[in-house]
């Protein structure tokens, strides 16, 4: 039986190859800090800004991610992103932010991914039971991926990105770009957050018997998640706590067959569009009415007429 890898798949990026590509690091010029209270454009601001050069720009883009939390404080979206942000600038304490997204999502176990990587990395074994007591109670990890690239995308498709040192007139970049972009941005915040759940849960973990009860909980409400990354993950922790070649391991096999299938087939008719912008115009419609991931794969494959099974 084919396994699903301990760590899941990546996030599906769908980028709309053919119109520009994700903006180089090297090449464009993080845009300039956001003026006014429009969170969207403060918090897509504070993303392009670390994402253009996460190493130089991290204390700035926090700095705007805090004006949007400020300017919306009741958005668990920005929270989340907030939080993400400061955990990429040495120094920031995520505690106060972590406290205030469990108190606006409180079924939401994506925000105890940061107190189980510090626990980890303390090697304090107690706190990790702790923590991951705390997370068989969760409803699912969510990390709000559809409402954020939804969001995010049409303010940074309308900012002007110039051409370091080329002299060109700055000009605002396609949706479709805005759209590679932000996906792309928000990846590389998000995947490595779940990584702490796959190490707790991972095979030599599981023989312990408490652990094998609170694995097999939050691999149930990580397939309840929005995005395929959490669902795959709480899939792969399925089959490891599975009986080999048991009904419930077929079965499992099966749904690891059918979310992968979803995710690439979907991925594989984005990049198939030609007119990219006017795609992306619609995903982003999409996003807005559709909050989980898979729900958007699942949508795109109707409307391409390809079915939802392998």
């Amino acid at each position: 039986m084919k396994r699903l890898s301990r760590n899941g798949w990546a996030l599906l990026v769908v980028l709309l190859a053919g119109c520009g590509g994700t903006p180089s690091k090297q090449a464009s010029a993080p845009p300039t800090a956001a003026e006014g209270n429009d969170a969207d454009l403060l918090a897509g601001t504070a993303l392009a800004i670390w994402g253009t050069n996460p190493n130089a720009n991290s204390s700035q883009a926090l700095s705007q991610i805090q004006k949007a939390t400020k300017a919306a404080p009741d958005r668990p979206e920005l929270l989340w992103l907030h939080l993400q942000l400061c955990l990429e600038v040495p120094g920031c304490e995520p505690e106060s932010i972590e406290a205030r997204l469990r108190k606006l999502d409180p079924s939401n176990g994506a925000v105890w991914t940061g107190p189980l990587t510090r626990a980890q990395l303390r090697g304090d074994p107690r706190s990790e039971e702790q923590i991951l007591e705390v997370m068989t109670k969760a409803g699912y990890f969510n990390v709000y991926w559809t409402t954020l690239v939804a969001k995010l995308t049409p303010p940074l498709s309308r900012t002007p990105v110039g051409t370091s040192g080329s002299g060109a007139q700055a000009i605002p970049a396609p949706v479709a770009n805005a759209m590679n972009a932000t996906i792309g941005w928000l990846s590389s915040l998000t995947i490595p957050e779940f990584k702490s759940v796959g190490v707790a849960c991972d095979e030599q973990h599981i023989r312990e018997p408490a652990t094998r009860v609170r694995c097999q909980q939050i691999s149930q409400a990580l397939q309840k998640s929005d995005t395929t990354l959490a669902e795959g993950m709480g899939l792969g922790i399925a089959q490891r706590l599975a009986a080999p070649n048991s009904a419930g391991a077929l079965q499992l096999t099966k749904q690891v067959q059918t979310l992968r299938h979803q995710n690439q087939a979907a991925g594989a008719v984005v990049a198939a569009q030609v007119e990219k912008d006017k795609f992306a115009e619609q995903m982003l419609k999409l996003m807005v009415q559709l909050k989980r991931e898979q729900d958007v794969s699942r949508a795109i494959l109707r409307w391409a007429g390809q079915p939802l099974t392998p």
